[in-house]
């Protein structure tokens, strides 16, 4: 090899050389930035789990201890209707009444909608909680207003028969109103109230399983369609994330769910009558 073409050949690398330079730092640079953003994000995605756990915590708690204080409420309605029913005497008015108890609103956490949590099952169910609890915490003003409303239509009744008294339509009047508003209660606390303590506990209990070690795996069984083998794509889309999905997940933790909500009405009912 000639002396020329031993220089070329350095010159070549050192061209070569410089350029890749630039470039291979780039990569790890890259490479070091994608590392760094997986790492956040994971630890971000740890923190939202922790943050649901917390707060869900809370609601349940909080509509638990409303949902027995709201039923306390309506016996005591349903009492005050039979006390007005058991008067014999036609010339006696009924203006006996009872308070519409003390009432915290449901805890509401309202970041939670925006927390990424990779889960379809968890960021619907999330959605719901947090409209649900909403709309729940509105019907409760609601009834206090109304059953206010109640009790001064009742006194109006009263005040506008001073001239021609009839104690008895009075009476029969305010029964129907006061076993109406009880049971509008009774429906609200049994059916909304139901189903909002139901779907909290599903994100409570779904939450939980994510937050286990395995709890990547778990997902994955869940809602996860890559690596796995379906005959066609019907069975496919059957899996994959979709509203049919919540219903089949929903059977999937039904046990558990079920098992921690009869745990936590009994100890609800303890704390509420103590």
């Amino acid at each position: 090899m000639t002396m020329l073409d031993s220089n070329f050949i350095n010159e070549w690398q050192e061209l070569i050389g410089a350029a890749l330079g630039p470039f291979l730092a780039v990569i790890l640079s890259a490479i070091g930035f994608w590392i760094k953003s997986v790492i956040e994000d994971k630890k971000e995605r740890k923190e939202f789990l922790r943050r649901i756990e917390i707060s869900l915590a809370r609601s349940l708690n909080d509509i638990f201890t409303a949902r027995e204080q709201l039923r306390w409420f309506s016996s005591r309605v349903k009492n005050l209707a039979a006390e007005s029913r058991s008067i014999t005497d036609d010339k006696v008015f009924f203006l006996n009444r009872v308070n519409f108890p003390t009432m915290r609103e449901i805890y509401r956490d309202i970041d939670m909608p925006n927390f990424k949590v990779k889960s379809y099952y968890l960021h619907n169910k999330i959605m719901w909680v947090d409209a649900g609890t909403k709309e729940m915490n509105e019907v409760v003003l609601n009834l206090k207003s109304d059953f206010e409303d109640l009790i001064r239509q009742n006194e109006l009744l009263v005040a506008v028969m001073r001239n021609s008294p009839n104690p008895k339509m009075q009476r029969s009047a305010y029964e129907q109103n006061l076993e109406s508003f009880a049971n509008a209660i009774d429906d609200f606390t049994s059916k909304s109230m139901g189903q909002g303590i139901e779907i909290m506990t599903q994100v409570k209990i779904y939450n939980e399983k994510l937050r286990r070690r395995n709890g990547h795996l778990f997902l994955w069984k869940q809602e996860g369609t890559k690596f796995k083998f379906f005959r066609n794509k019907k069975e496919q889309k059957a899996f994959a994330r979709n509203l049919d999905s919540l219903d089949r997940i929903d059977k999937v933790i039904e046990k558990e769910v079920q098992n921690a909500i009869t745990n936590a009405e009994d100890r609800a009912k303890k704390l509420v009558h103590t």
